[in-house]
């Protein structure tokens, strides 16, 4: 090699190899780095007008969504209040047929000799029975002598009386939970002569 160019890889592999400056810094940009000319005002405001729409768009889906989850919490509650109230109905439905049961026992006993002291057992045990399930919002609907109201009552006869459409006679009690029916009174109705 001659001199000259021992010289000048000399010089390059110093550069290479010295510590950088201020100077060499801002005289040199990066690599991968692009210089952009700086934004002009329109184009700040073009990206801040962006910025707000989008926030305000973030801001309205979170609105809709803590909107949504109220509405699910509050269908979940009726929903699940709703299920309860069927399951109390259903379950007083099942034991209709005891209670009609035990008054037809408490009939039997009194019409039978020495049949009082059972009657009065049974009696007890069904008023136990009522207390209860009253409790629930289980009660009879009344019907012995109250006007027919189909929303009430299942009339299965029909006699001529002197007040139409007055209930004579109860062959089974109706009963509701709250303000549900659960079983219909099976009555005997008076119609026109």
């Amino acid at each position: 090699m001659k001199k000259k160019d021992k010289d000048r890889t000399t010089v390059a592999e110093e550069q290479a190899t010295a510590p950088e400056t201020p100077e060499t810094q801002a005289a040199e940009p990066e690599e991968g780095i692009v210089e952009t000319p700086e934004a002009s005002v329109a184009e700040w405001q073009a990206a801040l007008e962006l910025a707000v729409k989008q926030r305000d768009e973030l801001k309205d889906s979170l609105l809709r969504a803590q909107a949504d989850f109220q509405n699910f919490k509050r269908r979940n509650a009726t929903a699940r209040s709703d299920g309860y109230e069927d399951g109390v109905r259903e379950t007083l439905t099942a034991i209709l047929p005891a209670i009609d049961n035990l008054e037809r026992a408490i009939d039997a006993a009194g019409k039978a000799e020495n049949g009082e002291a059972l009657a009065q057992g049974v009696q007890m045990t069904l008023n136990t029975l009522m207390d209860g399930l009253k409790r629930f919002g289980f009660e009879e609907v009344p019907a012995l002598g109250e006007e027919f109201d189909p929303e009430k009552h299942n009339a299965v006869m029909r006699e001529p009386g002197e007040e139409p459409g007055k209930i004579l006679e109860v062959f089974q009690k109706g009963y509701r939970v709250k303000d549900r029916i659960i079983r219909y009174a099976m009555v005997k109705v008076a119609s026109e002569a």
